[in-house]
């Protein structure tokens, strides 16, 4: 039987890249007696937050060019939570920079590690109603357009693959699978 680990069987832990966003990490595991193996990971100081804006059973999206993937995409809006901010806050704040609307509640939907095998990286996403739209920032250059999409338009965008992103999917479907309201 393999045995089970725990925080003191993790050794030797080494930070070998930095930057704003992330750090790459080893660390040396004991799996067993004389067994030690070597681990890498991502490490991700704060949480990232995603909002799911709803209006008259209609869903904010955001459209992007996303480096990454180089493709522009649908995607719910999103972003990192400052040092000391709650991650409410943060996605009120991200979703008035990304798209001009405030909004007057938000309720936490789930909170989930989209890849525990490879990084620690925490995402929180919420549900936001009562929007006012207050205008956006006038040197908001991540946002290509916004748009609102009924809950099917939203299933063909999904079946279509523009919208890739597991920040997007995992509480756009959560919704999707909810009665209408």
């Amino acid at each position: 039987m393999k045995k089970q680990l725990t925080e003191s069987d993790i050794h030797e832990v080494q930070t070998l890249l930095q930057n704003p966003w992330f750090s790459v990490r080893k660390a040396r595991i004991a799996l067993s007696e004389g067994e030690p193996r070597d681990f890498y990971a991502v490490h991700h100081a704060r949480p990232a937050v995603g909002i799911v804006a709803m209006q008259e059973e209609k869903i904010l999206l955001i459209r992007q060019y996303r480096y990454l993937i180089d493709r522009v995409v649908w995607a719910i809006p999103s972003g990192g939570v400052d040092a000391d901010e709650p991650p409410a806050c943060a996605a009120r704040r991200e979703l008035r920079e990304e798209s001009g609307y405030y909004a007057g509640s938000v309720r936490e939907l789930i909170r989930y590690n989209p890849s525990y095998g490879s990084s620690d990286q925490l995402f929180i996403t919420f549900v936001a109603t009562d929007l006012e739209f207050v205008g956006l920032d006038e040197d908001q250059d991540e946002v290509m357009t916004t748009g609102w999409f009924t809950r099917t338009e939203i299933r063909q965008l999904i079946a279509d693959g523009e919208i890739p992103d597991g920040l997007s999917l995992v509480p756009l479907l959560m919704l999707l699978g909810e009665p209408a309201r």
